[in-house]
């Protein structure tokens, strides 16, 4: 199925507004700074248990390969992770989540919580996002990781236990790869959809719209066209509005949204009819 339909399934079944989003592919996260040197010398033991709730179609192994992820990210950031029977470890951390999952897409949220002898020093949580499912996991790792270490809370545990800790050694900077940078159509739809995602999103309809035509014109995905009738709509265009929502039902037969826009050229026909014999409607 187009990676652009997959979108807007998510986007139907997760309720998360009324444009399709998606993440690029290829979308890395970015490297996060590494904490005072107080934290890495902290030894941090990451608990196995995840405590996990879990709905829709969500990976089995969603809870080990967040542990995973977020040991490998706080090596990432110099902290020292210590195995399960280091006794001597300054903190456990633990892990809890609420995730929902379809399509191919993951929603949720992910927390952490350290804690010294069964009391919490310091907590951090994410927001709820979107993700696809072979992302999910890296993301929301980086995200709640670098909201723990930069928590004052930590910072000043840290602090108070940084005289008895020695240093913690230097580890070589990786020498950056040469990056070869493709142009194509899609990248170039990719950057249009985006401009257009934050038009949209500020109410500049008009701006949205010309945006989203130049991403169809570049690479014919359907949701583009369901995008431009939202567009229209919200600035008064009706008519413009059901040949968009038309075209888009008749290039994607099987949109997940369909009933969604059967209703919206329903509703819209209903209006120009009653326009043309009350005159020219405000803008909406």
């Amino acid at each position: 199925m187009n990676r652009w339909l997959l979108v807007g399934a998510a986007t139907a079944l997760l309720g998360c507004g009324e444009t399709l989003s998606s993440t690029p592919p290829d979308g890395q996260a970015a490297a996060g700074a590494r904490p005072a040197q107080a934290i890495q010398a902290l030894r941090i033991h990451v608990a196995p248990d995840v405590a996990i709730v879990t709905e829709g179609s969500a990976d089995a192994k969603l809870a080990e390969k967040l542990k995973t992820a977020v040991e490998v990210e706080l090596g990432r950031r110099g902290v020292r992770v210590s195995p399960a029977n280091d006794r001597a470890a300054d903190l456990t951390l633990r892990i809890e989540t609420r995730v929902k999952g379809v399509v191919y897409f993951l929603r949720g949220h992910v927390g952490l919580t350290a804690e010294r002898g069964g009391v919490a020093v310091a907590t951090a949580t994410t927001n709820d996002e979107i993700h696809r499912d072979g992302e999910f996991v890296a993301v929301m790792a980086e995200k709640v990781v670098s909201t723990l270490l930069g928590s004052p809370a930590l910072n000043e545990f840290a602090e108070r236990r940084a005289p008895r800790r020695e240093p913690p050694r230097e580890r070589p900077t990786p020498r950056p790869q040469a990056v070869v940078v493709k142009v194509a159509p899609e990248a170039a739809a990719k950057t249009h959809y985006a401009r257009g995602t934050s038009y949209y999103n500020l109410g500049r309809y008009g701006e949205a719209l010309a945006e989203y035509e130049a991403a169809y014109l570049a690479v014919q995905d359907p949701p583009f066209l369901f995008n431009i009738a939202q567009c229209q709509r919200k600035m008064g265009k009706d008519q413009e509005a059901l040949a968009a929502y038309r075209s888009y039902l008749r290039v994607a037969p099987n949109a997940p949204n369909r009933p969604e826009v059967q209703k919206r050229i329903a509703e819209l026909e209903k209006e120009t009819r009653a326009a043309a014999l009350a005159g020219p409607r405000k803008t909406r």
